[in-house]
C-alpha cells in the first residue's frame, strides 16, 4: 500500500483560502513554460512490444507557486492532434487523440505502457477488434504531454508536440499467452473454449491460483481438452489425476471464490469472497470503511460508482490485504503497484471473466 502526493491538493486549497483573505497572497498562474523533451529514440524504428515502457521527461510548468502536477501523455496520427479536423456527426467517430496514463503519474519522468501505445494506435485507425486489424508499417504519431493540478481548469496545460516518425505498432487484441489452467464445470457448461482459468504463480510453476465463480460441480484440466485432468481425491481438498470426479460447490454454495491448487502436492483450497471493496487515497486507505462494489449475476463483474478523487487505489478481496489486485489496467496481478484514477473518474469496473484481469474507470 503506498500513498503520494496529497500536499498539491493542500496547496492548491491554501492559496484558494489565504488569496480571500489577503490579496497580497500568492496566488496560483496560468501554467507556463511546460517542455516535453524529444528522447534520443525519436528518429529510430521503435517496435512496440507487450511488455516494454517508453519514458520521456518534461519540464514542470511553471504556476508561479510550488505546486506537484499530475502527468498525462496524449498520442495523434495527426500533427495538429485534429485541430483542424471536423469529426463525422452522423456516426461515431474515430477518435483523433487518445489519452495514456503513466505509471507514476506524478512523476516529471513519464513512463507508459508500450502496450497502451499500441491500443492508442489501434483505436486511432479506427481498428475496434482483432479481425479489423492490419500491419501498417512503422507510422508517424505525435505526442504531447499533458499536466493540471487535481483536475482544476486554470492549471491545465498542454506541452509543445514531439514527432516520432518510425513507431511500429501491433494487434493490440491478440490474447497474450499465459502459464494457465482451466476450470471446465457447471459454470460454462464444460465447454473448455469458455471456461474459466487460474494463473500460475510466479514464484512456483506448481502453484496455480486466481477468482473461480462456482454454482456447482467443476474439475481442473492442464489443457483446453479432456486429454488430462485433476479430479475429487479421496479426501476433500484433494485431487487425483485420473479416475476422480467432479469437485464439488464448496459449502457456502454459489459466488465468487479466491481458488488455489498445487498440481504437484494435488491439492486446492478455496476461500469464499464475502466483499470485493475499491480502497485507496479517497478512503485513506481504510479497509474498514472501503466501499463495497457491486457484482453481475456471474459474480465477474464488478462495478463501483463513486469519485475517487484522482487518487491511487486498488482492489481488496474480504477487507484484507491477503488477497488485492493493481498493476495496469489491462493487466491487473496479486499484490501489482496502486491503479490511478483518471481526474472525474466515477464509474470503476472490474472485470474478471479472462485472463488477465482487467478494469476500466471512467
Amino acid at each position: 500500500m503506498n500513498k503520494y502526493h496529497i500536499f498539491g491538493l493542500m496547496a492548491l486549497t491554501a492559496v484558494a483560502f489565504t488569496s480571500c483573505e489577503d490579496d497580497d497572497s500568492p496566488k496560483i498562474q496560468a501554467p507556463t513554460e511546460f517542455v516535453l523533451n524529444t528522447p534520443p529514440f525519436a528518429n529510430m524504428l521503435y517496435e512496440l512490444s507487450p511488455e516494454g515502457v517508453i519514458e520521456f521527461t518534461v519540464s514542470q510548468p511553471n504556476y508561479g507557486l510550488s505546486l506537484a502536477p499530475t502527468y498525462g501523455v496524449e498520442i495523434s496520427l495527426l500533427e495538429d492532434f485534429g485541430e483542424s479536423t471536423r469529426a463525422d456527426e452522423e456516426e461515431e467517430p474515430t477518435p483523433l487523440v487518445y489519452s495514456i496514463l503513466p505509471s507514476d503519474p506524478y512523476s516529471a519522468t513519464i513512463t507508459i505502457n508500450e502496450s497502451d501505445v499500441a491500443a492508442g494506435l489501434c483505436a486511432l485507425r479506427g481498428i475496434k477488434e482483432d479481425s479489423e486489424y492490419t500491419d501498417a508499417g512503422p507510422m508517424t504519431v505525435y505526442v504531447r504531454a499533458t499536466a493540471d493540478i487535481n483536475g482544476q481548469d486554470i492549471t491545465k496545460i498542454k506541452s509543445n508536440i514531439i514527432k516520432l516518425p518510425q513507431v511500429q505498432g501491433y494487434s493490440a487484441f491478440v490474447s497474450e499467452e499465459l502459464d494457465a489452467i482451466y476450470v471446465p464445470g457447471n459454470p460454462n457448461g464444460w465447454n473448455h473454449s469458455t471456461c474459466q482459468r487460474l494463473l500460475v504463480n510466479p514464484n512456483n510453476e506448481n502453484i496455480y491460483q486466481g477468482l473461480l465463480y462456482i454454482n456447482g460441480e467443476f474439475k481442473f484440466t492442464p489443457e483446453a481438452n479432456w486429454n488430462a485432468e485433476w479430479g475429487a481425491g479421496e479426501t476433500p481438498g484433494t485431487l487425483v489425476t485420473s479416475g476422480g470426479g467432479n469437485l464439488n460447490i464448496p459449502a457456502e454454495g454459489e459466488g465468487l471464490y479466491y481458488v488455489v491448487v498445487d498440481t504437484k502436492a494435488l491439492t486446492y483450497t478455496t476461500t469464499y469472497i464475502e466483499s470485493v471493496c475499491v480502497i485507496g487515497d479517497f478512503n485513506g486507505w481504510d479497509p474498514a470503511s472501503a466501499p463495497e462494489m457491486s457484482h453481475s449475476d456471474d459474480f465477474q463483474t464488478w462495478t463501483y460508482e463513486g469519485d475517487l478523487n484522482a487518487g491511487q487505489f486498488k482492489f481488496i478481496f474480504n477487507r484484507s490485504w491477503d488477497i488485492n489486485l493493481g498493476g495496469n489496467f489491462n493487466k491487473l496481478v496479486e499484490n501489482g503497484d496502486n491503479l490511478i484514477a483518471p481526474a472525474g473518474a466515477n464509474m470503476l469496473t472490474l472485470d474478471l471473466h479472462t485472463l488477465p484481469y482487467k478494469a476500466t474507470c471512467e
